[in-house]
């Protein structure tokens, strides 16, 4: 009997986030602990581990069939979802990348992405892009949680089929879910973002033109609302 694998809090928040019974596609899979770890305890029925670099695939094939999991794990070297095959996943998860990068993954595959009954993201920028484009493509964000390694914050974004508007603005940068939810760390990352906020702000009072005056004013604003939601 092979010993379960053990995930990172990062890893383990993004599989803490899978249905029962779900059949998963992770893009950006790396070393495929994320699928070995679901199908070794029963959580996924099945998982396609995808990734678009040689050396990952290759190290996930060799931990796929370290754990004697070949036919449950399908291994595969390829671009974003062009591997992922229409109606083969339920559930997709893509992780450890940016959110421009990400939404453009998205964008390249939306036929595939539909299918999807629940996206489960993880991007390590960007979360605010990542927002819109759920948004705008008729994805409603059920729930987020944080995690941490060392000094820095995690943030997964679940999303299902629905209509959602995001009423404030300040909502695509913190997400109303982890308000909701309180976050044990959600003050930790407002005083990350309050601090980031000072930074910029500083460096922008020392600017003379008028696109650093308007961006100073915005960043003014957000800055308040960081503050208003740490309080």
């Amino acid at each position: 009997m092979h010993k379960t694998v053990n995930l990172s809090p990062r890893l383990q928040l993004i599989a803490d986030k899978v249905r029962e019974g779900s059949a998963v596609a992770d893009i950006g899979t790396d070393h495929a602990y994320v699928p070995i770890y679901l199908i070794q305890k029963g959580i996924a029925t099945f998982a396609v581990a995808s990734d678009v670099r040689k050396g990952p695939v290759e190290k996930a094939a060799v931990n796929v069939k370290k754990y004697g999991l070949q036919d449950r794990i399908d291994v595969r070297l390829g671009d974003g979802l062009e591997k992922i095959k229409q109606g083969e996943a339920d559930t997709l998860i893509v992780a450890g990348m940016g959110g421009v990068l990400m939404c453009e993954i998205l964008s390249a595959a939306v036929p595939i992405v539909e299918t999807m009954d629940r996206l489960i993201l993880q991007p390590m920028i960007g979360q605010e892009e990542v927002r819109r484009w759920l948004e705008g493509h008729d994805f409603k964000i059920i729930d987020e949680a944080l995690s941490t390694e060392g000094h820095k914050i995690y943030n997964v974004i679940v999303a299902e089929k629905g209509k959602e508007e995001i009423d404030k603005e300040v909502y695509y940068e913190i997400g109303k879910k982890l308000i909701q939810n309180q976050d044990p760390l959600l003050k930790r990352l407002l005083l990350f973002k309050i601090n980031e906020m000072h930074k910029i702000i500083g460096q922008l009072e020392n600017k003379d033109s008028e696109n650093a005056s308007v961006r100073l004013g915005e960043c003014r604003q957000r800055l308040r609302e960081f503050e208003k939601l740490m309080n």
